[in-house]
């Protein structure tokens, strides 16, 4: 007959003991594995505090950046806005002097500077800087004709109105 300890009262308070020590064995590891957790846990939150609290600045950063960029967008706008206007003054002021211009050359058509052929628009620059040096030097010692000249020019541009 096989000898088994099995029913004996001594015997099973063992196999429990055995077992009861190694459920605390298991739990003194679990424990102690649970307290490594812990520490791994705050490592972690600490870690995402800083996390939150980098990506708070980057937001509030990414934010001032935007405030930025619409402010600089505003202005581009304003001095495009400001650009045209400028432009379309310009055309106007183009027109004016185009128009000055034919009529100054009208009002002179008749009369022929000293060594310059009657005024044109091929020499619109170079005879209204003949008459401007003219008109500054007044001071010079002119002939008759010249002076004659230059108030028959003052009595043609007379009638121009600017």
């Amino acid at each position: 007959i096989p000898f088994s300890l099995s029913g004996c009262p001594l015997n099973a308070q063992a196999i429990k003991k055995g077992k009861i020590s190694e459920e605390l064995m298991t739990i003194k590891l679990k424990a102690s594995g649970g307290i490594e957790s812990d520490e791994e846990i705050r490592h972690l939150d600490e870690e995402i505090k800083e996390l939150n609290e980098s990506n708070l600045k980057i937001e509030a950063d990414m934010m001032k950046l935007q405030t930025q960029i619409t402010s600089m967008e505003s202005n581009l706008k304003t001095i495009e806005e400001e650009n045209k206007l400028i432009e379309q003054n310009n055309e106007s002021l183009l027109k004016e002097l185009a128009g000055l211009s034919q009529a100054l050359i009208s009002s002179l058509a008749d009369i022929q500077l000293p060594q310059m052929g009657p005024i044109s628009e091929q020499n619109f620059e170079a005879y209204v800087n003949t008459l401007t040096d003219m008109y500054s030097n007044l001071e010079r010692d002119y002939s008759p004709e010249c002076k004659a000249l230059l108030e028959s020019i003052k009595q043609a541009v007379k009638g121009i109105h600017v």
